[in-house]
């Protein structure tokens, strides 16, 4: 009987990360997201896993001790195997936030799924503006910090329901949701990126901005963006108009070479598949699967951003 347990968040909807991601006679791995938000499913669902089953643990956002101890207190309420799930970090903070728990894991930042052969690259495009930023229009994204930057240009995404932000006086704002391409071409007539935000995941626009090549004014943050950040692609400033423009006008006036920018982000995201690669090849030969290597599995199997939004048919699945 399932011990009594109340989630503060659920997955909205039916649709919510879930990949099958290797469906082999002797195991089958998946990839979830933010084990806490699973518990509608896994609540109702975790007494059909086999004990060949196992999965990965995807981040989406920054996994302090809260989410820790919760993540303790629905294994509890479920008698979850912990042995059968391996929860990718985005930071060494979250991987020290979990250790005490009794959870498994590593540093596996999620900017490492952004497929660099997709869309984001260099373009040679005139620069139009000193920075944009990209980012849904949610209060927790902090737009106003970017009061005080000259010729900035905006790019909001779906915002999910939530209330819009204010947002500061721009020479550009998105009138309608644009294409990958269209917003490759937005970075790359920038001169940086910004991300404002003080808690939330990794940040895929931060990665994307570094793809294309461009350097980034981020203020101090939780979540891993930072894990990619050094001296020659970005600027970390305190949470305050003045810091964020001056931030931009030193980067304004001191230009950086767009592929060594791009390249040195794809090398240190080939350091971490790495390592979900090395935990695949673990997982492989707990279970005896030897007609397939977990380097070749990973190479045909990649898929950007590695995480997907589903309605599965958990009936089917767990059968």
């Amino acid at each position: 009987m399932t011990k009594q347990y109340t989630p503060n968040y659920v997955w909205p909807n039916a649709s919510f990360p879930f990949r099958l991601y290797v469906d082999h006679p002797k195991c089958r791995v998946f990839i979830i997201e933010n084990i806490q938000h699973n518990w509608e499913w896994l609540s109702r669902y975790h007494t059909r896993f086999r004990d060949t089953d196992y999965f990965f643990v995807y981040c989406g956002w920054y996994h302090s001790e809260q989410f820790a101890r919760e993540a303790r207190r629905l294994f509890d309420a479920l008698s979850l195997n912990a042995n059968a799930f391996y929860f990718m970090f985005n930071s060494e903070r979250e991987l020290e936030n979990f250790k005490p728990y009794g959870f498994a894991g590593e540093v596996i930042n999620h900017n490492a799924w952004l497929d660099e052969n997709k869309v984001m690259r260099p373009l040679d495009l005139p620069k139009k503006y000193n920075a944009i930023y990209v980012a849904r229009r949610s209060t927790f994204k902090r737009h106003m910090l970017a009061a005080k930057v000259d010729k900035l240009a905006l790019v909001a995404g779906d915002n999910y329901g939530k209330v819009v932000a204010e947002i500061p006086q721009h020479e550009y704002l998105n009138p309608r949701q644009l294409t990958p391409d269209e917003v490759c071409s937005m970075i790359n007539q920038s001169r940086c990126g910004l991300i404002l935000s003080e808690v939330e995941g990794a940040c895929f626009s931060s990665a994307e901005y570094l793809l294309c090549g461009l350097p980034v004014v981020s203020t101090h943050s939780l979540g891993g963006r930072d894990v990619w950040f050094n001296e020659h692609n970005a600027i970390i400033c305190d949470p305050d108009p003045d810091a964020v423009a001056a931030a931009v006008q030193t980067i304004t006036s001191t230009p950086r070479d767009p592929y060594e920018i791009r390249n040195r982000f794809i090398d240190q995201a080939k350091v971490h598949r790495a390592r979900f690669v090395r935990q695949l090849g673990q997982v492989f030969t707990h279970y005896g699967i030897d007609d397939v290597a977990p380097e070749e599995y990973f190479e045909t199997h990649f898929f950007h951003k590695m995480r997907a939004s589903q309605q599965p048919d958990f009936e089917t699945i767990f059968a």
